[in-house]
Parts: structure tokens; sequence; C-alpha cells
């Protein structure tokens, strides 16, 4: 510490900490649910994000397994959104890490989602093939299909889902989510 005053001379450093807080999420526990010398996989709760990203740097999936469970390193190999709930498979090495993404990369592993939604979803499978336009500055997408007034092209990459009805009562869906395509969020807005 020194006076506001104090003149730094050649050679000396200036250092600043900041301390800050990450936010909180609503879960605390992480499960696992199988362990191999060489793969882990648990159950993300909702509110927790995969990684450190943002403004999380310790309340994550990854920052509670190596607290908690001293598991480090870890390599998630696919991503669930911060919001979404779900398995989450991670590596435990980076062979095994670059073995599932050649897999998932050559269609050997497929993701799928179950959501509940409002309504009673028609019976038949449901094909929506539109593009997404992510927008990383403004933090949100939108699906787009055809052309823009002006006749242009629309913006965006393809993604294509497949959706299912599992159940309904009439007032509430279950209904099955099998993404073509991997796009960010990619089934969040197509509901």
């Amino acid at each position: 510490m020194v006076p506001v005053s104090y003149i730094v001379k050649s050679s000396q450093k200036i250092s600043h900490f900041l301390h800050r807080h990450e936010p909180p999420v609503m879960a605390w526990d992480v499960p696992i649910l199988d362990k191999e010398d060489d793969v882990v996989t648990v159950w993300k709760p909702a509110t927790v994000p995969v990684h450190p990203c943002g403004q999380y740097r310790k309340n994550t999936v990854v920052g509670v397994l190596q607290a908690e469970y001293g598991l480090a390193p870890l390599f998630p190999v696919h991503r669930l959104d911060r919001l979404v709930s779900g398995l989450l498979i991670l590596a435990r090495n980076a062979t095994k890490a670059d073995l599932f993404r050649q897999e998932i990369e050559a269609g050997k592993v497929q993701k799928q989602y179950v959501a509940k939604v409002v309504g009673e979803f028609p019976e038949d499978e449901q094909i929506v093939d539109v593009n997404v336009n992510y927008n990383a500055r403004e933090g949100r997408s939108t699906a787009e299909v055809g052309y823009s007034c002006d006749g242009s092209s629309i913006k965006g990459k393809t993604a294509c889902t497949k959706f299912t009805r599992i159940s309904t009562n009439g007032i509430h869906s279950i209904v099955s989510c099998k993404p073509i395509t991997g796009r960010t969020h990619q089934v969040r807005n197509l509901f």
C-alpha cells in the first residue's frame, strides 16, 4: 500500500486485486451416475453451467467435481445450456475426449432431449427445418424460415430437429426432441 502521492519509479510494478462474487446457482449437488477410469457421467442440474464461462468460475459442473471429488482434469464431451438439466459425459483425459469428438462428428453419438410443453402436441412426428441465427453480443438467437421481405436469403445456420410426442394429458405434452444438427439454442428456439 502506498499513498496517492507516491510516484512509481522505473521497474516497479503496480498490482491491483479484484474480488468478484459469482452469481449463485440453484443446485449445489452434481450427482455422479457412473465413474470409470477415463469417463465420468453426471446428472447436470439446471442453472449450473458446464464449465467456466462468463461470470462463472467455480459454480460450474467442472468446478464442483474438482472441488468435491478431486476429479481433474475433466473434458466435457458435449455441452448442455446452463438452464438445462440432464446427463453430462466428461472425459478424464484428452485422448478419450478426442475419441468422443470423432464419434460425434461421425454421427455415431446422438443427443435427445425430453421437453414438457403446454398444449396437446401433434401425434405424428414433426420435423422442423429452420435457420438459427445466434447473436453472441445480445446473448440471444432467432429461428427463421424462408426469405426476408426484400427477397434475400435469411441469416443463420441450418437447424433440423425431429419432435415426437411421448404422451399428453390434453393440457401438457411430453415431447422427444432429437436435433439432427447441433446449433446453439436449437431446441429452445423452436418452442
